[in-house]
């Protein structure tokens, strides 16, 4: 009722006119609109400028191209002629009439000092007047002449001209062109009045674009002054100056009000006789058009303020309508119809800026396998699949948010979140995962990171990358949903840097340092061997393998150092042997990464012919998991590292999930068991996993590793399980290689 009465109470309110603002905007329209005509005059103004200056210089372009094109082709012919390959002037004519059009040439003349000869279009020439001047010119450039009558006809010519020896005599070769023929060059009209000119540095004028330089004003200065009876010595100077500037070989822009109207002049330099081109062109259709639109401007001012509105929803809806296709193209994918990369990007570093928002989040999404979606379903379905995934992940993140596809199957979003952000992942995962999509029910993998933005982060490409981080830490698995960035991931990402720019280095200094754990006999504890283990120190401390060994992995470093380790325990074997005549057994690491060829193990033997040591004495022990790496011929290898004689452990056993029937067939000489069982055994019963462990073993006929035995019950429970050989701190910690030469000695 209240909504109703206060609506009806404005409807009853009468309209009050309020002239005195209808009059403070038909006057402030009126100003502005003689302003903006000022503004526009000045902007067409020098738009005029720019326009007649290159158009002088297109013109005087032009002019230097034809002449220096017609200059080249006397020069060609003069040197023909010298060269003795003709003896008359007819046969001068015979070999270049058919080239005289494409040069524009009218005719050929050849003429001696005298002034007699014959031309190419068959007239005899007698006392050529001032031939002198064609004579006198350098020999060795072509000479063009200013316009002249025709001797032969009623036009006006520019001759071409280059002296020549013929027979012996001296002569002159003239070619004729046609003044009409530059005028064609010349033909410009700017605005309806003025025109462009060919003049030499007198201000003669050579030809006239307009034809309006009769015989008694022949130069173009008076001309200008006199046609429109200029006599204010401003404008005067002005052209006076133009004379001075052309005769000093410089060139301009300047604008001469001559009569009634303004005209804008431009004088270029050709490359010829000191010739310009002058272009001048009057403004009177620019006047008309400003006094055109001053009329408009203050007939609008009558009726603005009735139709001031119209015109700016007119205005607006048209400017709608002519950018939406261009904001669609910089700012809207056109798979999801969400924003693209751009517009998170721009929009996101808006968002930033708002201090209200305290709890901000950016998340960074993809399609495990996306490429394996597309071969299975096609293009266009996957392309269902995105806009779908993209709608409902804007659905699912909150109000405000900025939800957009980035590439591919790359989605980012970036909102305001106070509750608990791990159950709105949960969230997201769960929803996004299993889609419906044309009555097909379509499950997907997801690897999400997300990131909790500090309140002085406003950097969005700093954010993505974090975002991207966290992202890639679980992609590809398939036991986690998401991983929430925090700087624990940060300073481990440093750290990676860290590692990777020094490793190299840390290798040539030889920083890596080769350890030993020994190895005990259950039977009579007599050490049985020893495990080589490798540590970094770098500057008084030491990096864990846990820290480098998998990144090594990663990058493929870890085959320079695995040789690097090997090759140190050969050589510690090797001064053992000489020193205390003993060799103990020892194993050595060898991670997957050489697999990818079989022929590595080449490079072990290499180094163990090196120092003389038998490849029997060196234990290789391979992880579980590279026995089930799809990509490696596992028994190829184990079986090539056999014929060499090595001996073959299978470690951490129990954690990789090795078929038994593919453990039945490889060459293995002991199963090392990873600790984590001698950790969860009930050392009181005989019901634990590792007692079917040592059952598989003693079927296989392989002897047994127990790692990681650390207590007194522990030891027990394995000799009591009938285990070979206990490795673990009980009977040793890993030790220097002067430690381990005193406990070999000990207990060997």
């Amino acid at each position: 009722m209240k909504i109703k009465k206060q609506n009806q109470y404005i409807q009853e309110k009468p309209y009050r006119l309020n002239i005195a603002w209808i009059l403070v905007v038909f006057f402030a329209i009126l100003i502005l609109s003689f302003f903006y005509v000022g503004y526009v005059k000045d902007l067409v103004y020098q738009n005029i400028y720019q326009n007649i200056t290159e158009l002088s210089e297109q013109t005087a372009t032009q002019l230097n191209l034809s002449i220096t094109d017609q200059k080249s082709f006397v020069t060609i012919m003069v040197e023909s002629i010298d060269k003795g390959f003709f003896k008359t002037p007819e046969q001068i004519f015979d070999r270049y009439k058919d080239d005289l059009e494409n040069y524009h040439f009218t005719r050929l003349v050849v003429l001696d000092k005298s002034g007699n000869g014959t031309t190419s279009d068959g007239y005899q020439v007698t006392n050529y007047p001032n031939v002198e001047e064609f004579f006198n010119q350098p020999s060795d450039e072509v000479y063009l002449s200013e316009n002249r009558p025709s001797t032969v006809s009623n036009n006006q010519v520019n001759i071409y001209s280059k002296t020549l020896v013929l027979n012996g005599e001296k002569k002159v070769l003239m070619a004729t062109i046609n003044t009409s023929d530059y005028k064609d060059i010349l033909l410009r009209r700017l605005f309806g009045k003025g025109g462009t000119y060919l003049i030499n540095s007198d201000g003669e004028v050579l030809i006239d674009s307009f034809g309006n330089i009769k015989e008694d004003e022949e130069n173009l200065y008076e001309h200008l002054l006199i046609t429109h009876n200029t006599t204010e010595e401003k404008e005067i100077q002005k052209i006076e100056d133009m004379a001075k500037a052309i005769k000093n070989r410089q060139i301009g822009t300047f604008d001469v009000k001559l009569g009634k109207d303004t005209y804008f002049i431009h004088y270029e330099k050709i490359n010829v006789n000191d010739w310009y081109v002058v272009t001048a062109a009057a403004d009177n259709i620019i006047g008309d058009e400003l006094i055109r639109l001053v009329l408009i401007s203050v007939g609008l001012c009558l009726f603005v303020n009735l139709v001031i509105s119209g015109i700016t929803i007119y205005i607006d809806i048209s400017n709608q309508k002519k950018n939406r296709k261009l904001y669609k193209v910089a700012y809207v994918d056109p798979v999801t119809l969400l924003g693209n990369e751009v517009y998170f990007k721009e929009n996101g570093a808006v968002y930033l800026q708002e201090s209200s928002l305290k709890n901000k989040y950016i998340i960074t999404l993809d399609i495990n396998k996306f490429k394996a979606l597309n071969n299975i379903y096609g293009y266009e379905f996957c392309n269902k699949i995105l806009k779908t995934l993209g709608q409902k992940l804007a659905s699912i993140v909150p109000e405000n948010s900025i939800t957009c596809r980035i590439s591919n199957d790359i989605f980012a979003t970036i909102f305001n979140y106070k509750n608990d952000i791990n159950k709105l992942l949960d969230k997201i995962f769960k929803e996004l995962s299993n889609l419906k999509i044309e009555n097909n029910d379509i499950h997907i993998n997801l690897a999400i990171g997300a990131y909790k933005i500090a309140a002085s982060e406003t950097d969005i490409n700093k954010l993505l990358d974090k975002a991207y981080m966290a992202r890639a830490q679980i992609k590809g698995l398939y036991h986690a949903n998401y991983y929430l960035f925090d700087e624990k991931l940060e300073n481990e990402m440093l750290e990676v840097q860290r590692i990777e720019s020094c490793m190299e280095e840390a290798l040539e200094n030889r920083e890596f340092k080769v350890i030993y754990q020994p190895k005990t006999f259950t039977s009579n504890e007599k050490m049985a061997g020893a495990e080589a283990l490798i540590r970094w120190y770098k500057n008084g401390e030491i990096i864990p393998p846990s820290k480098f060994i998998p990144l090594f992995e990663k990058n493929k470093f870890i085959i320079k150092l695995d040789l690097y380790i090997f090759d140190q325990v050969c050589r510690d074997l090797a001064e053992w042997r000489d020193k205390y005549q003993y060799m103990p057994t020892v194993s050595i690491n060898v991670s997957k990464e050489h697999f990818a060829t079989e022929n590595f193990i080449d490079e072990y033997v290499k180094i163990c012919e090196k120092y003389e040591i038998e490849t029997s004495s060196i234990d290789l022990e391979i992880t579980e998991s590279a026995t089930i790496d799809q990509s490696i011929d596992v028994l190829k290898v184990l079986n090539k590292i056999k014929e060499k004689g090595f001996i073959v452990s299978i470690d951490d056993f129990g954690t990789g999930y090795s078929s038994l029937s593919m453990l039945q067939s490889m060459p293995i000489d002991i199963i090392k068991i990873d600790k984590v069982f001698v950790d969860k055994a009930d050392l009181l019963t005989e019901k634990n996993i590792i007692n079917y462990i040592m059952l598989i073993a003693e079927h296989l006929g392989t002897k047994t590793i127990v790692e990681g035995v650390e207590t007194k019950e522990q030891m027990e429970f394995v000799r009591k399980i009938k285990c070979d050989i206990i490795q673990g701190y009980y009977y040793s910690k890993p030790i220097p290689k002067e430690e381990f030469e005193k406990y070999f000695n000990e207990n060997k």
